[in-house]
């Protein structure tokens, strides 16, 4: 191979060069490799070449898939740049040799006709099934318009998409699973002309990240979700629309961040999301959103968004856990926005089980909401705390019911509008503690507003709460 060579690791890693160095961090759930317990792994060595770098690429992920499960690319220090790819069952990893280190940019002059003409989204790289993890680089656009061809707007789709099949590849097969891994990853935009955030128009990446399905128009009902499971770590999200655009899946685990190794998403109109989705568990944990100015944090939202997906029922409770996050608020629309829509107008399916704990709100310039929930059923939000000055805290408005308000602190935050609003259409919602004195308005039915002072209980507010919510207890914890 003109490129690259194949070394053959028999317990360690002592034969690449310096600047390549790092553990191999892979496997299904990300943990990392011990290489003494390994017989065997293969690494493909890419070097950057000066030119375009996506053959030697393309052939060390062929080379490594056909070595078997496991194997790894391993990108040098220095920066590639890259065309169009697509990678199809890859079963191994794609390092870097850090962030900032190793880089890979997008080409220009990208030609997208063929995979416009072909009912396919222009993403820079996608992955189509197998078990892949991504580390220790950055990906990003240069500066000014990518791409000729397709609507005519300079752009990518994304710089990295994750699906089961495509307008060519196996649409329909609903066996395809894809498991990724992405940690330590950058991903960075570019603004096209000058703009500064005007949905695709003055963006020429939409989107860093992505799931679903790779294909842009379809019949009604005719189009399955992907199962991807997804974990991305460590990661920095900076000039895209969207940061993470999470859709079209079932029976799917998202993780975005842990606990200290949350990941940092900057100027994007929102920070991610997931969207038109079925019996999902999701965490969202540890991460720093900075929502700028009429922007938007982390969505669920459920509403049908795509005709073309099938009409798949919720018989499983989706779990949606966001904890221990920072909100930063600059001037920002919202935080957090939870529409679970679904089981509202299909009576008898199961709801989104929500909880938002342990997160912090700092809000400026007396705009931001920070959670607003739509449609929900037996959410839980505890333990959160606002501060600054903000419009409202939490708006819990359009059919939410039954769920609990529990322990949050107000107390260090200004509100222009109000801390809590429970507005006519919502019903049986509990609400303890927070420091509210008058700071909330109630226009809804059944709902209780109570300080942390029980006496004036007709019952025990514990039974109260559990009576009310047992559907959610798998959460509290």
């Amino acid at each position: 191979m003109k490129t690259m060579n194949k070394l053959l690791l028999i317990l360690g890693f002592a034969g690449l060069m310096v600047s390549c160095e790092k553990d191999l961090p892979f496997g299904r759930e990300g943990q990392d490799i011990d290489l003494k317990d390994q017989a065997d792994v293969a690494v493909f060595m890419v070097t950057p070449s000066g030119g375009d770098d996506t053959p030697a690429i393309y052939e060390a992920i062929m080379d490594a898939q056909a070595a078997g499960p496991g194997s790894v690319v391993q990108l040098c220090e220095g920066e590639y740049h890259l065309g169009l790819m697509e990678i199809r069952d890859f079963y191994g990893a794609l390092m870097g040799a850090g962030q900032d280190k190793t880089i890979i940019t997008a080409q220009t002059g990208l030609d997208i006709d063929p995979l416009w003409a072909s009912n396919q989204l222009p993403d820079l790289v996608k992955f189509v099934g197998g078990d892949v993890h991504i580390s220790h680089l950055t990906i990003q656009t240069p500066p000014g318009a990518v791409s000729t061809g397709g609507p005519g707007w300079g752009h990518v789709t994304c710089l990295m998409s994750f699906t089961t099949g495509n307008a060519q590849y196996e649409l329909y097969n609903d066996d395809r699973t894809l498991n990724a891994v992405i940690d330590h990853v950058s991903f960075k935009g570019q603004y096209l002309e000058g703009g500064a955030g005007f949905y695709y128009y003055t963006y020429n990446c939409a989107y860093a990240l992505r799931t679903g399905v790779d294909i842009r128009s379809a019949d009604a009902g005719t189009i399955p979700r992907a199962k991807v499971d997804i974990k991305i770590t460590n990661c920095d999200f900076d000039t895209f629309i969207y940061g993470t655009v999470i859709e079209d899946l079932k029976n799917s685990k998202v993780v975005l961040g842990e606990k200290n190794n949350g990941n940092v998403f900057n100027n994007l109109e929102q920070g991610g999301g997931v969207w038109e989705s079925r019996a999902m568990d999701i965490l969202v944990e540890g991460n720093t959103f900075n929502v700028p100015e009429l922007c938007w944090g982390f969505d669920y939202n459920d509403y049908p968004y795509y005709a073309q997906l099938q009409d798949d029922p919720e018989t499983t409770t989706s779990l949606c856990n966001i904890r221990n996050n920072v909100f930063n608020l600059n001037t920002a629309d919202y935080a957090i926005y939870f529409r679970n829509q679904r089981h509202f107008t299909h009576p008898g399916e199961k709801p989104v089980a929500f909880q938002v704990k342990n997160n912090k709100f700092n809000m400026t310039d007396g705009y931001p909401i920070g959670i607003y929930s739509q449609v929900t059923k037996g959410a839980v939000i505890r333990n959160n705390k606002f501060s600054g000055y903000g419009w409202v805290g939490l708006y819990l408005t359009l059919y939410s019911q039954g769920g609990l308000v529990l322990g949050n602190n107000f107390s260090t935050a200004q509100f222009d509008g109000i801390a809590l609003f429970l507005d006519s259409n919502t019903q049986d919602w509990t609400v303890v503690g927070g420091n509210l004195r008058e700071s909330a308005i109630n226009l809804g039915i059944n709902n209780v507003i109570t300080g942390m002072n029980m006496s004036e209980m007709g019952e025990p507010l514990g039974r109260a709460i559990s009576d009310k919510i047992t559907h959610m207890n798998h959460l509290m914890h």
